[in-house]
């Protein structure tokens, strides 16, 4: 009798820990793209707790659907191209598509720009909005504001011809031997140009930013339309943060961060977050200082009064294994750390509230005989004050494998204090599991630690981490199949679960 009580607790504390199916969708009436140049995700949030995605379709070059709470399809229009990017722009769905795409030369550096009625799914406005070089790469990135307010995009023409460009996914020694002679033309710059557009899609303003001194730069674009260039100097031991507004060549302000870099080392991903105070910004990345340890920069800079905080932390050995014999088990399931030192980088930042959270993990490649996969290792939570004083450390654990990264993410959202957040994990041969974790804002402690039930969603199928949503009472996962060989479109399924 005793032995049947503890099972029968043990039942109902698994059962208090489950999260409830709610809607699944096996078999919908389109799959999603998984090709190297997808870019800026695939999903958009609309009024009603309704969803736009980019998908693929049947006799049609791509598609858009929106669906809504109960995963029911409201419209779906087809369109030419090769999507790029989605976005809000006054009051309207904005879709980005390349005129065309090749494994061999990538996208072309001609865009198309549809205007799409958010309630009915009409194209009201298709345009060319702008026309690039054929011969030679450009790296665009385009910005939506979250209220659609507007829309920009900035050019880097590169000094890399096209035809050079191998991207052969049957051969990676090919592609990797024929890149190999191609990154420093992918680097250099030829031109750069920031292009606002309006209602009209019509480009109302092309600037040329003079750029701060520095070797590479990367962008960002805050809420209210401003635009941050951050440079990446080593001879100079320093990055150099510039504000410019609108129409304006000449930076603002600019705003000098001193970083030890080891030599002609700059770092890995940069990563911006804005502050709900205006002209507050963060940026945060992992690089190899003086002494080639591992060290996490975090800074904040207000342009109100020229002003920045800065905080580093040294991620060798002995301070992570410091880290993971921190770590408190909550699911004895769930306490595989693995987290090396060496390969960290900066998977994002946010303000929320009072405090600033950085998310950080390793990542590398693994081969094996004569194949390649893309490692994701636990991910580390540091949790910092306004001031950028640590408040503490927490892990997710998890490690994770994919072929270029896709699915390797960690999901946030927040609601009063509970942090939410879903990752993926490898197990066994192809299998993935999902994992959902909660945990205390305010103090950092891990409130669950669970691996989804996906009894309905195929094992070998990732949650797609970035297209995923949160709704008041329930999340949706979509789930992709691996990509494969000879394909870029993949299957696809929906799973919503209970808080």
């Amino acid at each position: 009798m005793k032995y049947k009580l503890t099972l029968l607790l043990a039942f109902f504390a698994m059962a208090s820990f489950a999260q409830s199916q709610l809607q699944v969708l096996k078999k919908p009436q389109w799959n999603t793209v998984s090709a190297s140049d997808s870019r800026y995700g695939t999903r958009l949030n609309l009024a009603d707790d309704n969803v736009a995605m980019i998908v693929n379709v049947p006799k049609a070059d791509f598609a858009v659907v929106t669906i809504d709470n109960k995963l029911q399809q409201k419209w779906m229009v087809t369109l030419e191209g090769f999507p790029m990017a989605m976005g809000k722009f006054k009051g309207n769905i904005l879709v980005v598509a390349a005129t065309d795409h090749s494994d061999s030369k990538s996208f072309t550096n001609t865009f198309i720009g549809y205007l799409i009625e958010e309630k009915t799914g009409k194209v009201i406005t298709k345009k060319n909005i702008y026309n690039g070089t054929s011969d030679y790469m450009e790296e665009p990135q385009f910005f939506f504001a979250k209220d659609g307010s507007y829309f920009k995009m900035t050019v880097r023409l590169t000094a890399m011809k096209k035809k050079s460009r191998v991207n052969s996914t049957l051969l990676p020694l090919v592609t990797y031997l024929s890149n190999l002679g191609t990154d420093k033309d992918f680097a250099t710059t030829v031109d750069y140009n920031l292009i606002d557009f309006d209602s009209q899609l019509e480009q109302a303003q092309k600037t040329t930013p003079i750029m701060p001194v520095g070797e590479t730069w990367d962008a960002y674009c805050a809420e209210d339309g401003t635009l941050l260039l951050l440079t990446r100097d080593s001879k100079l031991a320093q990055c150099n943060l510039a504000f410019y507004t609108s129409g304006k060549r000449e930076p603002l302000k600019t705003i000098t961060v001193p970083v030890d870099f080891y030599k002609k080392t700059r770092g890995g991903n940069v990563q911006f977050a804005s502050s709900e105070t205006p002209l507050v910004y963060y940026f945060s990345l992992v690089y190899q200082n003086a002494n080639q340890d591992a060290s996490l920069l975090v800074a904040k800079i207000d342009f109100r009064d020229n002003t920045t905080t800065i905080e580093k932390e040294i991620m060798d050995k002995a301070h992570t294994k410091e880290l993971i014999k921190s770590f408190v088990v909550v699911n004895k399931k769930f306490d595989d750390i693995y987290f090396s030192s060496a390969y960290l980088d900066v998977k994002s930042i946010k303000e929320y509230g009072n405090q600033v959270l950085v998310a950080i993990s390793p990542n590398y490649t693994v081969s094996y005989q004569r194949s390649s996969y893309n490692a994701d290792e636990s991910v580390l939570l540091n949790v910092y004050d306004q001031k950028l004083k640590q408040q503490y450390h927490q892990f997710i654990p998890r490690y994770y494998g994919s072929l270029k990264g896709e699915g390797s993410q960690i999901a946030f959202s927040l609601k009063g204090d509970l942090l939410r957040m879903v990752a993926n994990q490898k197990r066994g041969l192809g299998a993935v599991t999902t994992r959902y974790a909660e945990m205390d804002m305010k103090s950092g402690k891990i409130l669950k630690l669970i691996e989804l039930p996906k009894d309905d969603i195929r094992n070998q199928y990732y949650a797609d981490t970035e297209a995923m949503w949160w709704q008041d009472s329930s999340f949706t996962l979509p789930f992709v199949e691996r990509k494969g060989w000879f394909s870029d479109k993949v299957d696809m399924q929906f799973l919503q679960l209970s808080y």
